[in-house]
């Protein structure tokens, strides 16, 4: 089971943190995060999101406070947005190759580590849906990145991948994250529950799931053209497809550190394209003004 913290009463030294932002972002980081069009459409969304009131515990926080709360708060929800839309796909070609039937086997598509990321990711997604959707206080929110091991790798990953893209495409209007993992080190050094002893295993256990994700990605690549005849016959695959995907995955592997930054951009794209429209519209209903968002934690 991974290490996670458990509330008591009255409230211990490491409950009384949770009242203030865990995390320092430098005025630097801040200033060009705020320069950043992408981003601040971003927070533009995150304002009408439903269920995002502070909750009886951050209320009285002051003005302050609470903006570093929502900023902090824009920031997880951006990080992990492009890792749940590759859960996303991820699942929806395994559907389609598997069946409805198969829906609780989803994994069985992939090999490898890729089947060991997927197993994690989807496992991830079911049990933090609320913090993946970034729901209820901004608060608690951020404070629940670090409530857990899964939690702190998930943002680990994420921060990898956001760095990715930066060094491997033409991201410029993108949001830059890479401060993240150095801010997330020091607040966990300093926290008196986990300590600095943990970092490199945190780090370590972050590489493993990074990888598996890039080999998912990979496979994903090879699984998309197969899931695209099966759809295009209407009819079941062949219950063991091996030969193909063998013969298929090797230039693939070679191929895949390219289209994971591509996905991630593509996510970002589709992201604000979202924005926009939600803009044009001017929805204020009840339902999701994040089309993506939505459709990443519930495929």
């Amino acid at each position: 089971m991974a290490p996670h913290r458990t509330f008591s009463f009255p409230l211990s030294h490491i409950e009384e943190t949770s009242r203030i932002a865990p995390f320092t972002v430098s005025k630097k980081d801040i200033s060009e995060l705020q320069s950043c069009e992408a981003f601040q459409i971003i927070r533009g969304l995150l304002v009408h999101q439903e269920n995002q009131s502070f909750c009886d515990l951050h209320c009285n926080d002051c003005d302050e406070d609470k903006q570093a709360w929502l900023l902090q708060r824009d920031i997880t929800h951006a990080l992990i947005l492009p890792v749940l839309e590759i859960h996303r796909h991820a699942a929806q070609l395994a559907n389609i190759l598997l069946g409805s039937r198969h829906i609780f086997d989803l994994e069985l598509v992939f090999r490898g580590d890729a089947r060991g990321a997927f197993s994690w990711l989807q496992c991830f997604v079911v049990e933090e849906e609320d913090w993946c959707l970034t729901k209820g206080c901004p608060a608690c929110v951020v404070s629940h990145m670090i409530q857990s091991e899964p939690t702190i790798r998930m943002i680990l990953v994420a921060c990898q991948l956001s760095s990715s893209v930066r060094q491997q495409s033409n991201a410029s209007h993108l949001p830059i994250f890479d401060f993240w993992s150095h801010v997330m080190k020091k607040t966990l050094d300093e926290d008196p529950f986990w300590g600095p002893a943990l970092w490199k295993n945190f780090e370590s256990r972050a590489r493993a799931l990074e990888k598996g994700i890039e080999e998912l990605v990979a496979q994903c690549m090879v699984l998309a053209p197969l899931a695209a005849s099966a759809a295009e016959a209407d009819d079941s695959p062949p219950a063991s497809p091996d030969y193909t995907f063998r013969k298929r995955l090797h230039p693939c592997l070679q191929e895949q550190r390219h289209c994971i930054p591509g996905i991630v951009s593509g996510c970002w794209t589709t992201l604000l394209a979202d924005a926009a429209e939600a803009k044009r519209v001017g929805s204020s209903s009840s339902t999701s003004s994040f089309p993506i968002l939505a459709r990443s934690s519930t495929s």
